[in-house]
């Protein structure tokens, strides 16, 4: 197997989707999704499967790639007379190399794909339809927003495999020194934005000036987590059908005040931009920051005895809230390519992929969060902080479906492009109105309204 090249931190930045907004025009000639036929379940119960296929992912870590091959080996073993190949490809330009294999008819049988990117694939119609292969039951098992992000008319073209979401982690020493007592501990408690600011203003008072209260994970194409405020504040992105922009709106507006007030009142470090090469866990890591909203997968980082944080005892709490709880979809699908020459057995090892079983294996080996309903409610056996952990998972519950809506639309790539450009200068002095139908104006013409 090749080694990865792809970072924690690219991941955190969420520079998957960016790479696939620059390689899809590769394949735009496609008109749009094309079914396979066959109603919804009338393949669902298994035939035996033989062959060979190719599926092609990016190695975050040392877990996934443990995990991925434990799946492998335990197919093959289940349905002798198949094989499946790992393609572990670099994160630099892995989706430039799946567009090539669409165009070429070469393409892997099965690849990973980005949930902010599986709608631009599902537009150019390049993707095998599972419709068939899931019974209604099989599909009633996943936490409905995760199983809405890979359909589209009513067709499912890929599995949500797992998925990943922002919390907060803080230096309990940090904390008692600012006088901050109880943190919240339960998701119906946490800290509504009138009292993360009364935190924050406590550390502010408490650090010297070369430190600061927190940092976010909003850099690079990670920029679209600034979302989150805006759904906290009980906007959108888009209009309910998803065919214009929702902005500019008072809630817009209040979400963005709020954000630009971190850099005024230096609650965050001047260089905790959109358009950095520091990432919000590095803040935390060499303790310029003593909070830090970070992923899931992350954790073992921070836990890391010899590299990870060093700063003493930490914990971890959940994202401020303000209407309402709202916080990022992150992770990934697994998709079939269109071409594939084996589709049966492409179909049976998405499924096995997304059995219970298999499911949990794979997010306790990558420190990941599942999408099936019968996991999202157990505390699955983390090896590393599975305090914190627990609390990634309670926050993934509020990714809603708005959230993944919006996040799933063919035009996401452009639109966090748009949300990238016109953050990095709306927090740094632009005015809120101005910014506000700067990313207007970037969605409209994302979308084609």
């Amino acid at each position: 197997m090749k080694t990865s090249t792809i970072t924690r931190r690219g991941l955190l930045a969420g520079t998957v989707g960016a790479a696939a907004t620059a390689v899809l025009a590769a394949c735009a000639s496609t008109p749009g999704p094309v079914a396979a036929g066959g109603p919804a379940g009338s393949r669902a119960t298994g035939t035996k499967v033989t062959g060979t296929l190719t599926f092609a992912y990016w190695g975050g870590s040392s877990g996934e790639t443990a995990g991925f091959a434990e799946i492998k080996r335990r197919f093959e073993e289940r349905n002798p007379g198949t094989e499946i190949i790992l393609k572990v490809l670099p994160y630099t330009g892995f989706f430039s190399s799946i567009d090539r294999g669409i165009v070429s008819n070469t393409a892997p049988d099965l690849f990973r794909v980005d949930y902010t990117s599986i709608g631009k694939y599902i537009s150019h119609g390049v993707l095998l339809d599972v419709t068939p292969y899931f019974s209604r039951a099989e599909t009633e098992a996943f936490l409905p927003a995760f199983w809405n992000s890979v359909t589209y008319d009513d067709r499912a073209w890929g599995v949500p495999h797992q998925t990943d979401t922002t919390a907060i982690v803080y230096s309990k020493k940090a904390f008692e020194t600012a006088g901050i007592g109880a943190v919240p501990d339960r998701l119906e408690d946490a800290w509504s934005w009138e009292e993360f600011s009364t935190v924050a203003a406590k550390l502010r008072a408490s650090l010297p000036a070369s430190k600061y209260p927190f940092a976010y994970d909003w850099t690079a194409a990670g920029a679209y987590r600034w979302s989150s405020f805006l759904y906290q504040a009980g906007g959108s992105l888009l209009s309910a059908d998803l065919k214009r922009p929702a902005l500019p709106s008072s809630a817009a507006a209040k979400a963005l005040d709020f954000t630009k007030s971190f850099f005024t009142k230096k609650w965050v470090p001047a260089n905790n931009t959109i358009k950095t090469t520091v990432y919000s866990d590095n803040f935390f890591l060499n303790q310029t920051a003593p909070m830090s909203f970070i992923g899931d997968f992350l954790v073992p980082e921070i836990a890391d005895k010899a590299n990870g944080y060093q700063g003493g005892e930490w914990s971890t709490t959940f994202m401020p809230r303000d209407e309402t709880a709202a916080s990022d979809l992150g992770g990934n699908a697994i998709v079939g390519w269109k071409g594939t020459k084996n589709p049966d057995l492409a179909a049976a090892f998405m499924k096995f992929l997304v059995s219970e079983d298999s499911m949990k294996r794979f997010c306790e080996s990558a420190t990941e969060l599942p999408t099936l309903r019968t996991l999202a409610a157990e505390m699955l056996d983390y090896p590393t902080r599975p305090d914190s952990l627990a609390v990634f998972t309670k926050q993934a519950t509020t990714i809603t479906d708005v959230v993944v809506k919006e996040t799933t639309v063919p035009a996401f790539a452009s639109i966090s492009t748009t949300l990238q450009d016109e953050l990095e200068l709306g927090l740094h002095g632009g005015s809120s109105e101005s910014t506000l139908r700067a990313i207007a104006s970037g969605i409209r013409e994302a979308i084609g309204a």
